[in-house]
């Protein structure tokens, strides 16, 4: 391959000849033998998983001097152990591809769904159900390549042979270019600026070539036994997000004019409107680009082999996408792009592989021949960042408008109190504090934002029932600080509208692989074990609502006035009919945020002071704060004030209407360093005595092991394997769905207080008993086994809530005091083990044609919505959303495929196959009807479906400069739901779990998928035109010139109407 020797072989007396194991890719086979032509047959495709038969036929010779005879490997048309569906496309056919990405591969083999030009269902399967290797590594992040890396792209969409596992449709495995005998490189540039407006280019680089070279003694040929590739791309595109049909925004004039003059006065002397809200169609206009939606992406691959003896090479190889965005939102394309958010991520992989043979002389006798093993580790990192594109990790400026300054003093009415024993009456008692200002000094960090405010100050300059609290300034049309405008018409963001966010996600991958092949007789065993261990970690903000959480944690515990120490007022000695109060201390409702922010200003933590925390200025790192006495004050600081750790992480998750949400991460956004547990949770502390609240890291890990035989039977060759795959979510679950806390079963309970109890004989000794209250029970009321519920009689009952007595559906709890999150209420995740017989068959009838068959049952891990999140169950009470199910199983497939292949002509062969496929076990969003303390929404493996169909694919080798791939499929694809939230309306409006098979939102009755190339060649395959000269070879003018065109249509996919 490109020059370096992969592998070699010894023919036995019959001439048979096996060598392996070989990378896929493209290589030139030379053959030699004394008394014959040496012969070397270039271009020979190896595939992915398949045996290439090759026969070569030798010409004699008795002519002394070295003479190779070179042809050109022609790729049949029939191949003979086609026990698999699916397509393999080499280097050079993606290079004349339109788009040369293994997707874009992925997208033009028949019974693969695209809607839009991505990859989506495959064989109606979920988009989820197909996995991607790269190199033999399974794709976590990115799996963008440098096409120039791409060596072939191998698309299995059915009869996947039993290496491959954790998926339920199809498999893209993808080997990258290696390593050549000589020095070589490349460059390319694509651009779309001439074409369209959506400004993409790419450039693009490749390099190759031999580090270490060691000459043969006997040939005196060098050989690279250590060598190099390396490719990269770097891309920029002006639009990330492009519409075939443009978007819609408003005029640039229009929308500084917005910014300028956000409001409008209402006319009857306070309040205002907003600008946003009157907009009419001549103030839009329709443009071809998305505005503030650029990317830009660094992509590179590298190889390194190592070619340690003639029988083992070591590999070393990886690659690195980084890519960074303005990310496209609808809601903000029309007024407020560019508040885009910055997204950016990076993807790094790599691996390490060693191969050794044990080659067999072709002479031996041996049963066993042709042994070989093979070892790989790698490892995948991916991270990424969603951010505001102005403020960053900057937290606090995010709902920065500015400095507002609040001018407070006490308030007073008539009244009376007693003080040591003396009673004064129709005296100013001192009843609490009143704003009498509040003064805005705008800041640049959102100065769009902070225009509202100030516009609201330009219309209403006076100060009295405008803003002298920040009450007023709300109901007038302004904002404070952490405060973000309406969408208009609930629609759109209105200009100025922060991006409301802050997040990192980082995931770690470790793999190993190791494989042992041996040919036994006639049967090729091959079996394997793959191991996978993912560390998942993820926390995010909501960093504008921080300032309303300050606001509300701040001076919390002195809002009160201290009425047990009066203080007169008196002048010379004489009381001056005045009383006041200073603030209440009360240690016990001081907040976290609020004793650190006193220690960080150096105030007493214990202190009286009045921080007014939206009084900070960012640019002179400024504070007031009024002293106990009523005097305004300022702190200077010498760094900035604000920081996450100020606060405490119950403070943040704020009773389950959180401003923070993360695992694998504290709640200050530090990266845990080892797994805290779930009594963790619940009772570490730190130093001052704040609960931390970790969470740890999703870790699950997967385990598989196969075996599998490829042997011929008469004329049938059969490929038979087995594979087990262990998947561990490595977390506890609940032990009862429709309990959080711990519940007693039939067998535990005998009886109700003095009252003995009789089950009726229908109802299993592990079921769950249901009585008439949770505290202090007295009578049962039904049961439940599963999902099933019964009545007190052992009658099975549709509804839950016939067991409702009064109180809600209730469990007998085994500690009815005791209802807070107890471990108890949880176990360990029982590990899923899945046992896949995979059977395959061809049958060549002759050279010309064959039948081919084959059944397989797939299963692979939850692909989400799987993880515990230990905050759901701690809040449960109090937070709606849906929570993931953590005990979610493996879904799984079962494949049915008959197909049979025919050549046409020497050049072209059409292909016929009807599969059928049950789907099992899919995850569906699903309510918990009955459920204690209360109903939920969560997910469940409860989703099922078919799919019906038939495929004609036609493939035409070059001939007359045309090649030709294309296919049509008839499909019927059916199921309970086309993705986990299908029945997310159905569950909001609170019905029942239905489950009705319906057309999945793939379903196409008919699809094509073609790719045609028409190209001349060079040399005498030239047939284009042409300048003649004398004496000198013509000059081919369109040498190696073509176009490629790939076509994917067809039948409309459900819809539902709307008018």
């Amino acid at each position: 391959m490109n020059g370096v020797q992969a592998g070699g072989a010894t023919s036995d007396f019959e001439g048979n000849y096996v060598i392996k194991p070989i990378t896929p890719g493209k290589y030139d086979i030379r053959c030699s033998y004394v008394g014959y032509k040496t012969l070397l047959t270039k271009g020979l495709i190896i595939g992915a998983g398949k045996i290439e038969f090759y026969n070569i036929e030798l010409e004699p010779t008795t002519v002394a001097l070295s003479e190779i005879e070179v042809t050109s490997y022609k790729v049949p048309l029939i191949e003979k152990d086609q026990t698999s569906v699916g397509a393999t496309v080499t280097a050079e056919q993606i290079d004349k591809m339109p788009n040369r990405s293994a997707t874009a591969v992925a997208v033009t083999v028949g019974g693969v769904f695209s809607a839009d030009g991505e990859r989506g269902s495959v064989r109606g399967a979920r988009s989820e159900a197909t996995v991607t290797y790269i190199d033999g590594v399974k794709v976590t992040g990115s799996a963008s390549l440098p096409p120039s890396a791409i060596e072939q792209v191998s698309v299995i969409i059915s009869g996947l042979p039993a290496q491959y596992g954790d998926a339920t449709s199809g498999v893209i495995n993808v080997t990258t270019k290696g390593p050549s005998n000589i020095y070589a490189g490349g460059f390319e540039a694509q651009t779309s600026e001439l074409l369209d407006n959506f400004g993409y280019n790419r450039f693009g680089f490749n390099l190759q070539g031999p580090i270490i070279r060691k000459k043969n003694k006997e040939t005196g040929e060098s050989r690279s036994i250590l060598g190099f590739f390396l490719a990269g791309d770097l891309t920029l595109q002006g639009d990330a997000a492009p519409s075939p049909i443009g978007r819609w925004k408003v005029k640039d004039d229009v929308l500084q004019y917005l910014k300028e003059n956000p409001l409008r006065p209402t006319g009857l002397g306070y309040g205002t409107y907003p600008n946003a809200a009157f907009l009419a169609p001549n103030d839009l206009e329709h443009v071809k680009r998305s505005q503030n939606a650029d990317a830009f992406s660094i992509n590179l691959s590298g190889k390194i082999d190592l070619r340690l003896t003639s029988t083992t090479n070591f590999t070393l190889g990886g690659s690195t996408v980084y890519y960074k965005s303005n990310a496209f939102g609808y809601s903000r394309s029309l007024m407020n792009w560019e508040n885009n958010p910055y997204h950016d991520e990076l993807t790094y992989r790599g691996y390490a592989r060693f191969t050794q043979r044990f080659p067999t002389s072709g002479e031996s006798r041996s049963l066993i021949k042709n042994v070989y093993y093979s070892l790989q580790a790698d490892y995948t990192k991916f991270h990424s960042k969603n951010q505001s594109a102005q403020h960053k990790d900057n937290l606090f400026k995010y709902g920065y408008l500015g400095r507002f300054d609040t001018y407070t003093r006490r308030s007073y009415e008539l009244g009376g109190d007693t003080i040591n024993g003396q009673v004064y009456s129709n005296v100013y008692i001192h009843n609490g504090y009143r704003d009498t200002m509040v003064t805005f000094q705008p800041s640049d960090f959102n100065r769009d934002l902070a225009r509202y405010t100030e516009t609201y100050y330009n219309f209403y300059p006076d100060v009295t029932g405008n803003w002298e609290n920040f009450d007023q300034i709300l109901l007038g049309g302004g904002y404070i600080n952490g405060m973000s405008p309406d969408a208009i018409y609930s629609l759109w963001q209105a200009p100025g509208t922060v991006y409301n966010g802050y997040n990192e996600y980082d995931a770690d991958q470790i793999g190993f692989n190791g494989m042992f092949s041996a040919d036994i007789g006639n049967h090729e065993v091959q079996f394997g074990i793959q191991y996978e261990q993912r560390s998942e970690s993820y926390f995010a903000y909501a960093p504008v609502n921080f300032w309303q959480l300050m606001r509300g944690l701040t001076n919390f515990h002195i809002r009160e006035l201290d009425k047990s120490n009066p203080v007169l007022v008196s002048r010379d000695g004489v009381f001056q009919d005045t009383i006041y109060y200073y603030r209440k201390y009360d240690a016990n409702s001081q907040r976290t945020f609020d004793r650190n922010l006193r220690k960080k200003l150096g105030l007493p933590v214990d202190g009286l002071d009045f921080i007014n925390i939206d009084s900070y200025d960012f640019a002179s790192k400024t504070i007031n704060y009024y002293d106990k006495d009523g005097n305004l004050k300022t702190v200077t600081m010498g760094e900035d004030l604000f920081d996450v750790s100020l606060f405490s992480a119950d403070e943040l998750l704020n009773g389950g209407n959180s401003y923070v949400a993360y695992y694998g991460y504290d709640y200050t956004g530090k990266k845990l360093t080892s797994q805290p547990s779930f009594e963790d949770f619940l009772t570490k502390k730190n130093a001052d005595g704040d609960f931390l609240r970790e969470v740890p890291a999703f870790q699950p890990n997967y385990f598989a092991g196969y075996i599998q035989d490829k042997f011929a039977f008469k004329d049938l060759i059969f490929n038979v394997g087995v594979r087990v795959d262990r998947f561990d979510a490595n977390q506890l679950v609940l032990k009862d769905p429709y309990s959080i806390y711990p519940t007693l079963s039939v067998k535990e309970v005998q009886k109700i207080g003095d009252q003995s109890i009789i089950h009726p004989g229908n109802i299993g000794p592990d079921y769950i008993v249901y009585v008439d209250n949770a505290t202090n029970p007295t009578s049962i009321m039904g049961y439940r086994s599963g999902s099933v519920w019964y009545n007190a009689s052992g009658i099975e009952i549709a509804d839950p809530y016939i067991l409702d007595a009064g109180s809600g559906v209730t469990p007998y709890l085994r500690n009815p005091s005791n209802q807070t999150l107890q471990k108890e209420a949880f176990q360990d995740y029982e590990p899923q083990w899945a046992i896949m017989p995979r059977i395959s068959f061809s049958f060549p009838i002759s050279e010309e044609a064959l039948f081919f068959a084959h059944y397989d049952i797939l299963t692979q891990r939850p692909q989400g919505q799987n993880r515990l999140d230990i905050t759901d169950y701690y809040f449960f009470k109090t937070r709606g959303t849906t929570l993931d199910n953590p005990n979610l199983k493996s879904p799984k497939t079962i494949d049915y495929e008959l197909g049979f292949k025919q050549r046409l002509t020497n050049s072209s062969a059409l292909t016929l196959s009807a599969y059928y496929k049950e789907i099992r076990n899919e995850i569906q969003i699903y309510r918990y009807s009955g459920a204690y303390p209360r109903d939920y929404v969560s997910y469940n493996n409860i989703d099922f479906g078919t799919v019906k169909g038939f495929t004609v694919s036609y493939d035409l080798r070059r001939t007359s400069n045309v090649t030709l791939r294309g296919s049509y499929t008839l499909q019927f694809a059916d199921g309970t739901g086309s993705s986990p939230t299908t029945a997310a309306a159905l569950i909001a409006a609170r019905l029942p779990n239905l489950r009705t098979p319906m057309p999945l939102a793939w379903d196409r009755r008919h699809s094509f998928n073609v790719n045609i190339d028409y190209r001349y060649g060079e040399g005498k395959e030239y047939n284009g035109p042409r300048i003649n000269r004398k004496n000198k070879p013509p000059i081919e003018l369109l040498r190696n010139t073509g176009v490629n065109f790939t076509v994917i249509g067809g039948s409309g996919t459900p819809y539902t109407r709307s008018e």
